[in-house]
């Protein structure tokens, strides 16, 4: 480890509970640095968020940054453990595979994937051992990207890359779906990161009501028809708020019903297929095409 990281981590386990405050000329005794380089490694600190100092007491704490990424760390891990449950009922919902993202905060034109539920489909969208995928072309990233728009303003400002013929790297040819995407709820990825793949995703939010992950399903073209979409699109929604309501998020002023919502008010669905004795919300056409019943293909 470099020494210069050792004295930063060495001054950041310096503030507990017991001393949340340090003085430059005790905190330089504690650590045995040379006030002149811990003065150095303060005022950098300082110029990041990571520090803070009381104008009065001229005394060092903590700053709101690492308040931030800490509660940001312990949101992921909730949302995850909160997210998985629900996931298994959208995959069983849905006969197709989900994934749960989040926008990388250092590249926004990056998903990173934190969960993943398989479809037991013999053909589904396999993305293998990916954990990323590019945020501006997967219905996960969409379904955040357009819900903050300083994220989004820095991935205008970087060239993006054409993954298949329908990848969206017009700036305004993205905002205008991405404008598509809060109107309708969820966002849709229509081939335009792997050939012949179709996602829908929208966005969890916490309690603040900031989107801080996208949940969505994927599955081949043939199976994802526009009349499937629609169909699927607002249970994808209505799973994505459940999860917002579970991390404290109250949604104001919801008008409709979803399609889920409405369908547990009613109860057993007729024609419904079901898997190990569990209602499936589904119904797979008769044709063979669209939806099919989570492992009958």
């Amino acid at each position: 480890m470099l020494r210069s990281f050792r004295k930063v981590f060495a001054i950041m386990d310096a503030f507990t509970q017991e001393e949340p405050e340090w003085s430059l000329a005790d905190l330089s005794r504690r650590l045995k640095l040379a006030k002149p380089t811990l003065h150095h490694i303060m005022v950098t600190l300082m110029e990041g968020g990571w520090i803070d100092r009381d104008p009065a007491s001229k005394r060092y704490r903590l700053g709101l940054r690492l308040w931030e990424k800490g509660w940001l760390a312990i949101n992921r891990m909730g949302v995850r453990d909160v997210a998985r449950p629900l996931m298994e009922r959208l995959v069983d919902e849905c006969g197709e595979t989900a994934r749960l993202g989040i926008l990388d905060e250092v590249d926004p034109r990056w998903v990173l994937y934190v969960d993943r539920v398989e479809s037991q489909h013999a053909v589904r969208a396999d993305s293998g051992a990916a954990m990323r995928a590019p945020s501006y072309c997967v219905a996960t990233g969409k379904a955040m990207l357009a819900h903050n728009p300083e994220v989004l303003k820095r991935l205008l400002g970087q060239p993006l890359r054409g993954y298949t013929n329908g990848t969206l790297v017009n700036n305004a040819a993205l905002v205008r779906d991405l404008a598509l995407t809060r109107e309708r709820g969820y966002s849709l990825n229509q081939s335009e990161f792997r050939a012949d793949v179709v996602g829908i995703a929208a966005p969890v939010r916490n309690h603040e009501g900031k989107v801080i992950a996208g949940i969505g399903i994927s599955g081949p073209a043939y199976r994802l028809a526009p009349a499937a979409v629609r169909r699927i699109g607002p249970v994808v929604a209505a799973t994505a708020r459940e999860i917002s309501r579970c991390l404290g998020y109250a949604q104001q002023g919801v008008a409709n019903e979803t399609l889920l919502e409405s369908r547990r008010r009613r109860g057993p669905v007729a024609g419904r297929g079901r898997r190990g004795g569990a209602a499936l919300s589904v119904q797979a056409d008769r044709g063979g095409r669209g939806l099919r019943a989570r492992g009958r293909q």
